[in-house]
């Protein structure tokens, strides 16, 4: 069912985590997964309470998130270019460290995993860099490789093609890499500053949200196609439901509802301050968006809708 306004949806919860969380992420154990870039920390939260459950010492300025049902999580901390592995029992059982040029800036680095090729995908807008990690059990584990991306910062993967996309904010375009040769297959035009992006396998679309301009762009992965939609101004962050609705966060704090059906804006919802990251988790049927600005995770109910 398709969300027809914005009293349907409510946040349901503030829930208090570490300082400046920016990154989200879930996984199929009804866990959210939060990186608090100001804390070093990554703070999961149990879907089914709203509560945390524990908090995970990482590296530095950890700013983004992914999990894998097998082998448990990966964050990209920014401010020691590292990726600190985490197992399904929330214990950090590796620390890859990925060559880059330590820049004191948020927004450098992303995470994203294929969890057929067991492979994580890294972004390193600084040295503009993907490397590619191998989470499987095979020797040696964790053996990083790279691809030269410039400007590379969002990450998302086709769970149907294994097509990863990379945004690169400062080319105003995203990249296609095809892991069957680890190069870059196709370049593709997009708004200004393109950042947040997901990939929809079910809908053979990926979505990403410019920054720097007021729209989200939508690409068919079929034929490579782009159509723009008007959204409010400086879009960070996009997630999709299992509906097909997407989910943009604003900075000056609220998420808008694109309808899959119109592919118009068909809500807009009051969060946090400075809102960034979020994910949609399908056993509660809810969002999680990351209030950089006041240390808490929105939790936005879909239920009613």
């Amino acid at each position: 069912m398709n969300v027809p306004n914005t009293e349907e949806l409510r946040v349901v919860a503030d829930i208090p985590v570490g300082a400046k969380p920016v990154g989200v992420a879930v996984s199929v154990h009804d866990r959210v997964f939060v990186t608090n870039s100001g804390a070093n920390t990554v703070s999961v939260i149990d879907s089914s309470t709203n509560t945390v459950t524990d908090t995970i010492i990482v590296g530095l300025r950890p700013e983004s998130v992914a999990t894998d049902p097998q082998f448990g999580a990966c964050v990209a901390n920014g401010g020691d270019n590292t990726v600190s592995m985490i197992d399904r029992l929330n214990a950090v059982i590796g620390t890859v460290g990925v060559e880059g040029l330590l820049i004191p800036l948020p927004h450098m680095v992303g995470v994203a995993i294929d969890h057929h090729l067991s492979r994580a995908y890294v972004t390193n807008r600084g040295l503009g860099r993907v490397s590619l990690i191998n989470i499987s059990g095979a020797l040696p584990p964790f053996a990083p490789d790279f691809i030269d991306v410039p400007g590379a910062l969002g990450v998302a993967v086709d769970s149907v093609s294994h097509l990863a996309f990379v945004t690169r904010p400062d080319f105003n375009s995203v990249s296609v890499i095809d892991p069957a040769t680890d190069g870059i297959v196709a370049t593709i035009p997009v708004r200004q500053q393109p950042t947040g992006i997901v990939a929809d396998a079910q809908r053979r679309r990926v979505l990403v949200a410019n920054s720097g301009f007021h729209t989200v762009s939508v690409i068919d992965t079929a034929t490579g196609g782009v159509a723009d939609i008007d959204v409010a101004a400086g879009p960070v962050g996009v997630t999709v439901d299992s509906r097909g609705d997407a989910y943009v966060t604003h900075i000056e704090g609220t998420v808008t509802v694109i309808d899959a059906t119109s592919n118009s804006v068909s809500a807009t919802i009051p969060v946090g301050s400075r809102p960034e990251g979020l994910a949609f988790e399908p056993h509660s049927d809810r969002v999680y968006v990351a209030n950089s600005g006041d240390d808490t995770v929105s939790a936005i109910d879909l239920a009613a809708g």
